[in-house]
Protein backbone atom coordinates (compact mmCIF):
# COMPACT_ATOMS: atom_id res chain seq x y z
CA UNK A 1 0.00 0.00 0.00
CA UNK A 2 2.88 2.36 0.78
CA UNK A 3 4.44 1.67 -2.63
CA UNK A 4 1.11 2.51 -4.30
CA UNK A 5 0.86 5.75 -2.31
CA UNK A 6 4.40 6.77 -3.25
CA UNK A 7 3.81 6.06 -6.95
CA UNK A 8 0.70 8.26 -6.78
CA UNK A 9 2.76 11.06 -5.16
CA UNK A 10 5.34 10.70 -7.95
CA UNK A 11 2.58 10.82 -10.58
CA UNK A 12 1.19 14.04 -9.09
CA UNK A 13 4.66 15.60 -9.13
CA UNK A 14 5.13 14.59 -12.76
CA UNK A 15 1.76 16.16 -13.67
CA UNK A 16 2.88 19.40 -11.99
CA UNK A 17 6.15 19.41 -13.92
CA UNK A 18 4.41 18.59 -17.20
CA UNK A 19 1.86 21.36 -16.60
CA UNK A 20 4.64 23.88 -16.05
CA UNK A 21 6.51 22.54 -19.09
CA UNK A 22 3.40 23.25 -21.15
CA UNK A 23 3.34 26.82 -19.84
CA UNK A 24 0.33 26.18 -17.60
CA UNK A 25 -0.27 26.55 -13.87
CA UNK A 26 1.33 23.72 -11.90
CA UNK A 27 -2.04 22.28 -10.87
CA UNK A 28 -3.61 22.36 -14.36
CA UNK A 29 -3.34 18.65 -15.31
CA UNK A 30 -4.22 17.51 -11.81
CA UNK A 31 -7.22 19.85 -11.97
CA UNK A 32 -8.33 17.95 -15.08
CA UNK A 33 -8.39 14.82 -12.86
CA UNK A 34 -5.38 13.31 -14.63
CA UNK A 35 -4.14 11.98 -11.29
CA UNK A 36 -7.54 10.97 -9.95
CA UNK A 37 -7.00 7.22 -10.16
CA UNK A 38 -4.23 4.79 -10.72
CA UNK A 39 -3.63 1.09 -10.84
CA UNK A 40 -0.62 -1.12 -10.49
CA UNK A 41 0.04 -3.82 -13.03
CA UNK A 42 2.90 -6.25 -12.58
CA UNK A 43 4.46 -8.50 -15.17
CA UNK A 44 7.18 -11.00 -14.46
CA UNK A 45 9.08 -12.46 -17.36
CA UNK A 46 11.69 -14.95 -16.20
CA UNK A 47 14.75 -15.41 -18.43
CA UNK A 48 13.91 -17.55 -21.43
CA UNK A 49 16.32 -20.38 -22.22
CA UNK A 50 15.68 -20.00 -25.99
CA UNK A 51 14.71 -16.37 -26.67
CA UNK A 52 15.18 -16.77 -30.42
CA UNK A 53 12.02 -18.94 -30.42
CA UNK A 54 9.77 -16.53 -28.51
CA UNK A 55 7.64 -13.49 -29.22
CA UNK A 56 6.94 -10.59 -26.88
CA UNK A 57 3.59 -8.96 -26.32
CA UNK A 58 1.78 -7.43 -29.24
CA UNK A 59 2.42 -3.88 -30.35
CA UNK A 60 0.37 -1.51 -28.18
CA UNK A 61 0.19 1.98 -26.80
CA UNK A 62 -0.41 3.08 -23.23
CA UNK A 63 -4.02 4.29 -23.14
CA UNK A 64 -3.80 6.26 -19.88
CA UNK A 65 -2.20 9.58 -18.91
CA UNK A 66 1.14 8.27 -17.63
CA UNK A 67 2.90 4.94 -17.29
CA UNK A 68 5.65 4.67 -14.70
CA UNK A 69 7.71 1.55 -15.30
CA UNK A 70 10.34 -0.11 -13.15
CA UNK A 71 12.42 -2.36 -15.39
CA UNK A 72 14.53 -5.24 -14.22
CA UNK A 73 17.94 -6.30 -15.51
CA UNK A 74 16.39 -8.61 -18.14
CA UNK A 75 15.14 -5.74 -20.31
CA UNK A 76 13.11 -6.25 -23.46
CA UNK A 77 11.22 -2.95 -23.48
CA UNK A 78 11.10 -1.34 -26.91
CA UNK A 79 9.53 1.89 -28.15
CA UNK A 80 8.52 2.78 -31.67
CA UNK A 81 10.40 5.76 -33.05
CA UNK A 82 10.28 7.30 -36.53
CA UNK A 83 13.32 5.10 -37.28
CA UNK A 84 11.73 1.82 -36.12
CA UNK A 85 11.77 -0.08 -32.84
CA UNK A 86 14.39 1.04 -30.32
CA UNK A 87 15.51 -0.97 -27.29
CA UNK A 88 15.12 0.84 -23.96
CA UNK A 89 18.06 -0.25 -21.84
CA UNK A 90 17.34 -0.79 -18.17
CA UNK A 91 19.24 1.60 -15.90
CA UNK A 92 19.53 0.29 -12.32
CA UNK A 93 17.53 2.37 -9.85
CA UNK A 94 15.67 4.32 -12.54
CA UNK A 95 12.08 4.52 -13.73
CA UNK A 96 10.79 4.84 -17.28
CA UNK A 97 7.98 7.39 -17.61
CA UNK A 98 5.85 7.16 -20.73
CA UNK A 99 3.35 9.81 -21.77
CA UNK A 100 0.14 7.91 -22.51
CA UNK A 101 -2.49 8.40 -25.17
CA UNK A 102 -4.90 10.41 -22.97
CA UNK A 103 -2.21 12.90 -21.97
CA UNK A 104 -1.09 13.30 -25.58
CA UNK A 105 -4.65 14.07 -26.66
CA UNK A 106 -5.25 16.37 -23.67
CA UNK A 107 -2.11 18.40 -24.32
CA UNK A 108 -2.97 18.66 -28.01
CA UNK A 109 -6.22 20.43 -27.12
CA UNK A 110 -4.50 22.56 -24.44
CA UNK A 111 -1.82 23.81 -26.83
CA UNK A 112 -4.40 24.31 -29.58
CA UNK A 113 -6.30 26.92 -27.54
Amino acid sequence: MEYSRQVHVLGCLLFELLSEGLGLKADHLEGMDCAKGHFILSHYYPPCPEPQFTMGTTRHSDPDFLTILLQDHIGGLQVLSPHGWVEVSAVPGSLVVNIGDLLQVSTFFISDN
